[in-house]
């Protein structure tokens, strides 16, 4: 196991924990962990968050991504060939 310098002893601790779980439970450590972590960051204030139409997209985003492939050429891939079919 490798410690970096100016790792916490919790993440160190966090992470001796984790290799001796097996995957099952060290997924929903992990998960706890995350959610913890998003717990602790800053929350946006209500004039910094953008809202959402009545689909659930926020308030003007087709009209800032409106012609962001204009320039770009699109196109289709070749269809593949078809499935052999089976000799009787």
């Amino acid at each position: 196991m490798w410690h970096t310098p100016g790792m916490s002893v919790i993440a160190l601790e966090l992470e001796q924990t984790l290799a001796t779980l097996d995957s099952q439970s060290a997924a929903v450590l992990e998960r706890l962990v995350r959610d913890a972590l998003d717990l602790a960051k800053p929350r946006k204030s209500e004039a910094d968050q953008k809202t959402v139409d009545s689909n659930g997209w926020p308030v003007g985003y087709f009209e800032e991504t409106a012609g962001s492939f204009a320039d770009d050429i699109l196109e289709a891939p070749n269809d593949p060939p078809p499935a052999p079919n089976p000799s009787w």
